[in-house]
């Protein structure tokens, strides 16, 4: 492996974010809030950067395993600096502030804090960008805007940008990030404009923004998006599901004009799974909760594209509706937004590709000498790719089930263990019971807290690049 570029892409990542940290140490500023814990968790961060000078001459080539250990130790590198504001400001101690910040940048929304409205505003913005800039990905903007980075980064993409295909917009793959990077950016600035004008202030236009893009959740309210318009709530379910959904097809028809996007087989499911699912559970709120129509289908749209985007947002206490909807609900955690979008889950893509292969699998058994192979939009599913995507499933609720046996062990109920495993692997934030969408996760056990930042990251990393980092081969030449 060629240590000496890991370590000057390391070093990178920790010099830019504390540049970013920069811009909640103006708003802070300008607010009259005190700026040191800013100031302190800068100077840290610049200081690792240094390596980026000690590493001059550095090979650029990088190998798969360089790819997973930049990723790997990055993210976990990213979540430690990150939650210094937090920790020099006296808001929280490190375990806390390392699932704080985890939270953020994996886009979860699991918060440990109970009451976000006496927090500074500076350190509020700070926790919504840091789910901005974890949506898309931070090695993503590394490799977008740093100029040295040429050789090797698609393996930093390829462990990275979640989903089973890893497609390119163009050749150059840091060409491919800027586009990428452009891409979030212009739908941002839509989604912070249209959130001012249905009522919002600037700050909180920025702040929700960020989280809405990022599919992460984190809200500057204690009750979530239910304290702003519902014009705003509209707005914030069609961003997320703009967010949830596969930016390649948003620069085909936002940059080509290309309609026949529609056509595409992930996003005509995700789609129908919104749809399908939405307006029964609005139509049922109405009678259960006795709401008009619209009222009705706001809160259910809104819950139903929060929980699949696996933003985690809340309008409404979805602990008050009946059982089926809660189920329902736990399902599209499972299953997520599409791939190639900032959210999380196992993807409708390979909900798409377990549906084929399953149908491949009768035509076999019913005409056993005809050579049948599973397709998807007409294209074959390799045999890797239907290989990684159906272990990835059995691992992923495997960790559900050691998790929630860890998180019961520690005192949780299973409603709540169950539903918290779920929720911070599948990146989405709120659970039931006592981690339910008006709730947080302050009095879980601090080993719980860890046990659940590591699967924060596992989930936000889709597992492989997370685990293969513990197994003692990925070490041996």
């Amino acid at each position: 492996m060629n240590y000496r570029m890991d370590i000057r892409l390391l070093s990178v990542l920790s010099g830019m974010l504390g540049l970013f940290e920069l811009i909640p140490w103006v708003v802070s500023w300008r607010l009259g809030e005190d700026t040191r814990p800013f100031t302190m968790a800068i100077a840290v961060a610049l200081c690792g950067g240094m390596g980026y000078f000690l590493t001059n001459g550095a090979s650029q080539k990088l190998t798969a395993r360089d790819g997973i250990l930049v990723v790997g130790f990055g993210w976990f590198l990213a979540t430690v600096l990150g939650g210094m504001p937090f920790v020099f400001g006296g808001h929280m101690g490190w375990i806390d502030s390392w699932f704080e910040t985890s939270s953020g940048l994996t886009t979860t929304g699991a918060s440990i804090v109970p009451d976000v409205e006496i927090w500074p505003k500076g350190q509020l913005f700070w926790r919504a960008l840091t789910q901005w800039l974890g949506g898309m990905g931070i090695l993503v903007l590394a490799i977008a805007f740093t100029p040295f980075m040429e050789g090797g980064v698609f393996e930093l993409m390829k462990a990275e940008v979640p989903g089973p295909s890893k497609d390119r917009f163009v050749p150059r793959v840091a060409r491919t990030a800027q586009i990428l990077w452009l891409l979030y950016l212009g739908i941002t600035i839509a989604n912070i404009l249209a959130f001012h004008f249905s009522g919002m202030d600037w700050l909180e236009s920025f702040d929700h923004a960020f989280t809405t893009m990022a599919t992460g959740g984190y809200s500057t309210r204690n009750a979530s998006m239910a304290a702003f318009s519902p014009a705003a709530q509209w707005w914030c379910v069609f961003f997320m599901a703009v967010a949830g959904g596969n930016f390649l097809l948003h620069y085909r028809l936002l940059v080509r004009g290309d309609w026949r996007i529609f056509q595409d087989t992930e996003l005509r499911l995700y789609l129908s799974i919104i749809v399908l699912s939405s307006i029964p559970i609005g139509l049922i709120l109405m009678s259960h909760q006795g709401v008009d129509l619209e009222t009705g289908m706001r809160h259910a749209f809104f819950s139903v594209v929060s929980i699949m985007t696996t933003t985690g947002y809340a309008n409404d206490d979805f602990e008050l509706w009946p059982y089926y909807h809660q189920m329902i609900l736990l399902c599209l955690m499972v299953i997520g937004g599409m791939a190639g979008s900032t959210a999380g889950g196992i993807k409708v893509v390979r909900l798409a590709m377990v549906w084929k292969i399953f149908l491949t699998v009768i035509d076999r058994l019913l005409r056993p000498r005809q050579v049948v192979h599973a397709t998807l939009d007409g294209t074959r599913l390799s045999h890797e790719m239907i290989e990684n995507s159906l272990i990835m499933v059995i691992v992923f609720f495997f960790l559900v089930f050691i998790t929630t046996v860890l998180l019961t062990g520690l005192g949780l109920d299973f409603p709540s263990a169950f539903s918290a495993s779920l929720s911070c692997l599948a990146n989405v934030g709120p659970g039931i019971g006592s981690v339910g969408p008006l709730d947080n996760y302050a009095h879980v056990h601090d080993v719980g807290k860890l046990w659940l930042t590591f699967i924060m990251i596992a989930g936000r990393l889709e597992l492989y690049t997370v685990l293969i980092l513990l197994f003692p081969r990925f070490w041996q030449d």
